[in-house]
């Protein structure tokens, strides 16, 4: 019989397959115990990635509310915030700015990026400015980001959640999800095919 735990959500989860069977990660020794909800730490980043922000250690009911009202539900919307991303290109960009550096007849711009007034501004200024210079963010987005302790481009640039549903969703990609003995039962069949 399977043992299962009810998650915060009252949803049940499986135990995780360590309690189950051989997997073939049992000596592995990554984590993300700081990353995620303690019931959570032993899952596979792809299941992970589909599951509420909430599973993200320190995303309570409060900050799952504001990030509901911003239509940012799961870990995977987290990871793809498109201003979030747009606020980790422009910081990033920032760090290649020389002061003056502007060649005479440079075309370069990020006019669709920001809002009207921002767009004659260096990058680092765009990064210091507050985060509804994003063209598109709302003021009253920006109070809600706000609640988050996100007031500027950069903040929201480094903010950990999105940092950290971002490298959750990628990590996915690059893990097995069927056990070594799985795995290997494939292998066998593909051979007989």
């Amino acid at each position: 019989h399977t043992e299962q735990i009810l998650r915060p959500n009252n949803m049940f989860l499986e135990e995780p397959p360590t309690k189950k069977a051989k997997t073939g990660w049992e000596g592995h020794k990554l984590n993300c115990s700081e990353a995620f909800m303690k019931i959570d730490e032993g899952r596979h980043f792809a299941e992970l990635s589909a599951e509420p922000v909430s599973v993200l250690q320190g995303i309570g009911p409060v900050s799952s509310r504001v990030l509901e009202i911003l239509n940012v539900n799961t870990v995977t919307d987290l990871a793809q915030y498109k201003y979030f991303l747009l606020a980790r290109a422009l910081a990033t960009l920032a760090e290649t700015e020389t002061e003056g550096g502007r060649p005479s007849g440079s075309v370069m711009n990020i006019d669709k990026a920001v809002d009207k007034e921002y767009e004659s501004k260096t990058l680092n200024e765009i990064v210091k400015a507050p985060v509804h210079a994003l063209q598109g963010l709302s003021e009253s987005a920006a109070e809600l980001l706000k609640e988050l302790g996100v007031k500027t481009v950069g903040d929201l640039a480094k903010f950990k959640y999105c940092r950290w549903a971002e490298a959750t969703v990628l990590a996915g990609k690059y893990e097995f999800t069927k056990t070594e003995t799985e795995r290997k039962k494939e292998r066998a069949s593909k051979k007989l095919e």
